[in-house]
């Protein structure tokens, strides 16, 4: 798995994602403020072709709470296949929540756009 900045200086994470479609790579914003595994645009989880498996209750950064609808993707992480749970947005990036780097110590040094994952 790759990690970098991009050109507007946000932490990211290239991934292998699939569904009963496609599978691809995409680059996810790594999103320290998101406690899930990860948020795909909707275009994103067409083309792959996700399947819904639930809806969740979520509560956003301002408070806000909502029904959120939940998919399952194939995840390529470090070499391991995993399947995890994945919310949409009608955002054009995808993002990375802390529950997918959850066995790994992550360092994001800003100043100097720098990323460190460690397994631990």
């Amino acid at each position: 798995m790759e990690t970098f900045f991009d050109s507007n200086k946000h932490p990211k994470t290239k991934l292998t994602v699939g569904g009963s479609k496609k599978t691809g790579i995409l680059q996810a914003i790594i999103d320290t403020g998101f406690d899930g595994y990860l948020s795909l645009p909707i275009n994103v989880a067409i083309l792959l072709g996700i399947e819904l498996i639930g809806v969740e209750p979520v509560q956003y950064a301002d408070g806000r709470t909502s029904q959120e609808l939940v998919f399952s993707v194939k995840v390529n992480f470090y070499g391991k296949e995993k399947i995890v749970p994945s919310t949409l947005t009608a955002s054009s990036e995808a993002l990375a929540g802390t529950s997918l780097f959850s066995e790994y110590e992550l360092t994001i040094n800003f100043p100097k756009q720098k990323i460190f994952l460690k397994k631990v």
